[in-house]
């Protein structure tokens, strides 16, 4: 299921349209991609709404359907149990992260980088 990308110095995977990341692959990674990957999609209304407030700031008018349009694919890491959105149409210059726990139950720590 992974694949190793020299470029990204990482074992990659490509679920449901998402991208998983590891550095070393395992059963477990992968059952928790494959559930990750079934999940995503009902829960991204709820990642929107929770990063909503931290781009408020920057984008005027931001809604929670518009956020969902413009976030593009996400990676998720999955040794560090991470979403990031590296090519959010919002604009040029930004990469967002989430931080969550589990299997998304619960979203913790939202970071605008760049």
């Amino acid at each position: 299921m992974f694949k190793y990308s020299e470029e990204d110095g990482a074992y990659l995977a490509e679920l449901s349209g998402i991208e998983f990341v590891c550095e070393e692959p395992s059963g477990e990674l992968e059952a928790a991609a494959k559930k990750l990957a079934e999940l995503y999609e009902d829960r991204l209304p709820e990642i929107a709404a929770y990063i909503l407030p931290g781009l408020e700031n920057m984008f005027e008018g931001l809604t929670v359907e518009k956020l969902i349009a413009d976030l593009g694919t996400p990676q998720i890491d999955l040794d560090v149990s991470t979403i990031t959105y590296l090519e959010q149409t919002l604009d040029e210059s930004h990469i967002f992260t989430l931080e969550f726990d589990g299997a998304m139950e619960e979203l913790l720590e939202f970071t605008v980088d760049g």
